[in-house]
């Protein structure tokens, strides 16, 4: 076995253990917050808003640090903010728990992207890369599922603590099983491209864009699909909202064929698929029907997953000299459009329910594809 393969995949784990099991707990945290949709979508959001927030400086830290050190700290500390979020007395100190999670977390999957890019030649960290976003698929799928099933039992706020335990033991076998990087000749700074360079590059600025939609796409679909399955005729409770989320292990079983697709057709033709697979799984979920429900949402995030290989994997090879920088402003557009889908459509969910959401998600998708097939044209023609 390849440990540090598998520490690769297990940092992918770690950093979505926490970051979204909120979901599956909203019907407990709509009671603690109040009947608000948008402030239980706050809930999710405010850790989206932390990682988002912090990305840029993690890579640049990275960037001088060394990537094993700065992935291993941040794992270690993922822990202490669910902690407080099991203790908080108030719904406002809960979000404030949030943050302090979103701000941890971008030590561990910022980093690793660019971990892989430097340490696997451009064909082989595709679908090591690719095996990282399967990682992150099981870490969102058990924080989802073990916090759900142990507040059924126990309430939210021991969920929250079964979270920290999941948490420091994915922290201990990354601190065993990852290996530091090779030595890298250090690049000055007066050579290394800034933040406002990394801005300034058009195939970039289109791919954070898309991978703005990426996220946005992802956390509105989740978030809001669980109100729905809350509400009648479904009327799932934590532990059944928590079970919805196996249609994860779809996704971490196909994702890692994504690597083997990107080089076989390319980022921009995976990154269109992906994304007409996830629309057709949107309007699969319309139907009134769980099981078509679970159907369509299986589309969904397998097609989602697929295109974030496709955006990921492109920003982890297009800028060499500032890779940390580079993949940590993608992380930021990324969740930024996560904290902006926590909460963007509780208007069309109170307007239009769920069909309103659908088209609004699908609507992003267009541009997503629209956006990264441009920046990934504009990429090739400046390399030529």
């Amino acid at each position: 076995m390849d440990r540090r393969r598998v520490a690769v995949c297990l940092c992918g784990a770690a950093a979505f253990v926490p970051l979204y099991a909120p979901q599956s707990l909203l019907p407990l945290l709509r009671h603690f917050v109040g009947q608000n949709a948008a402030m239980a979508g706050a809930i999710v959001s405010a850790g989206t808003a932390g990682v988002a927030l912090a990305a840029p400086f993690m890579g640049q830290l990275a960037d001088r640090l060394g990537r094993r050190r700065v992935i291993v700290l941040a794992a270690f500390l993922a822990v202490i903010p669910s902690l407080l979020s099991a203790l908080a007395p108030t719904p406002a100190l809960l979000v404030a728990a949030r943050l302090l999670e979103g701000l941890a977390l971008p030590g561990i999957f910022a980093v690793t992207v660019a971990y892989t890019a430097d340490e696997w030649p451009p064909l082989e960290a595709r679908p090591i890369t690719a095996l990282y976003v399967a990682g992150t698929i099981g870490g969102g799928f058990s924080g989802r599922l073990l916090s759900g099933l142990v507040a059924e039992f126990a309430g939210w706020r021991w969920g929250f603590v079964a979270l920290a335990v999941l948490q420091l033991a994915l922290a201990a076998l990354i601190y065993a099983w990852l290996t530091p990087e090779r030595a890298r000749p250090r690049v000055g700074r007066e050579t290394r491209p800034r933040l406002t360079e990394l801005l300034a590059t058009p195939a970039l600025r289109s791919v954070y864009a898309a991978g703005f939609a990426l996220l946005f796409a992802l956390v509105a679909g989740f978030t809001y699909v669980s109100l729905r399955l809350a509400e009648p005729p479904f009327g799932l409770g934590p532990g059944g909202l928590s079970a919805i989320f196996t249609v994860y292990l779809v996704g971490m079983l196909t994702t890692p064929w994504s690597g083997r697709l990107l080089n076989r057709y390319g980022h921009a033709t995976v990154l269109a698929w992906a994304w007409a697979t996830a629309i057709a799984g949107l309007c699969v979920t319309l139907l009134p029907s769980l099981a078509a429900v679970i159907a369509g949402l299986i589309l969904f995030s397998a097609g989602l997953f697929f295109a974030q290989t496709a955006a990921t994997t492109f920003v982890g090879e297009a800028m060499p000299a500032a890779r940390g920088a580079a993949v940590g402003l993608y992380v930021t557009s990324y969740y930024l459009g996560g904290s902006v889908g926590g909460v963007l459509p509780a208007p069309l969910w109170s307007a239009a329910g769920w069909p309103g959401v659908v088209a609004l998600i699908a609507a992003a998708g267009l541009l997503s594809v629209m956006l990264g097939r441009r920046g990934f044209r504009r990429h090739a023609a400046a390399a030529r």
